[in-house]
């Protein structure tokens, strides 16, 4: 009788052992299976250098007001396409730095510019930060034969209002004509560099950029 009840706890115990490595046997590729489900393959693609970025400014930008290392806003103009995926859509956000301004003096000092692009708001809202070759731009200063005749008084309306091409050449120049008589005092207009909001401008990457696709 003992004999009897040894051999079937042996059954039931052996019986059981199997239940359970089976159990885990079946477990494991079902995990497996579930992670593979579950993972994500991010895929990058590469946004070449001397690629045209154009932008239209969200800001105005004007020397007479902005100092070096302010920041400006801008949206693209038109979509960044590579080999098919488009890596920014058309009006994305984007934003670039004053790298150097110069407001325009009296005369001799003439107005200086220079700025880059920054980043670029792709399509998760994520900024991806590009680098662009800066754009320099330098406004003419007066020459001595344009203060001589400011100074002599003859055709001050004239010679201001063509120098000047910001906020109304018409208004300066006549101010200016009206003050013919105290001489070189009457060439005070400053010629400063002034792009208004919806200004289009064309950067162009200085290095290749590698932009996740989401």
């Amino acid at each position: 009788m003992f004999k009897i009840i040894s051999l079937f706890l042996s059954v039931l115990l052996s019986l059981f052992i199997a239940s359970c490595g089976t159990g885990n046997t079946t477990a494991q590729p079902a995990g497996k299976v579930t992670a593979e489900k579950v993972a994500k393959t991010t895929t990058y693609v590469t946004m070449p250098g001397n690629t045209a970025i154009a932008v239209a400014l969200v800001d105005a930008i004007d020397t007479d007001v902005q100092l070096s290392g302010a920041e400006f806003r801008a949206r693209l103009s038109r979509p960044i396409v590579v080999d098919g995926h488009t890596l920014f859509a058309d009006g994305a956000g984007a934003k670039g730095i004053l790298n150097k301004v110069v407001q325009s003096g009296h005369l001799k000092t003439p107005a200086e510019l220079n700025y880059s692009l920054t980043a670029i708001q792709d399509g998760s809202g994520r900024w991806v930060n590009v680098g662009t070759n800066a754009i320099q731009e330098t406004k003419a200063s007066h020459t001595n034969r344009e203060v001589a005749m400011i100074g002599g008084g003859a055709l001050v309306g004239g010679i201001v209002g063509k120098l000047i091409d910001k906020k109304g050449s018409t208004e300066i120049g006549a101010a200016a004509g009206a003050a013919a008589g105290t001489g070189l005092s009457a060439a005070t207009g400053k010629q400063d560099i002034f792009h208004a909001v919806g200004t289009e401008v064309v950067f162009y990457s200085s290095q290749s950029t590698q932009v996740a696709l989401r």
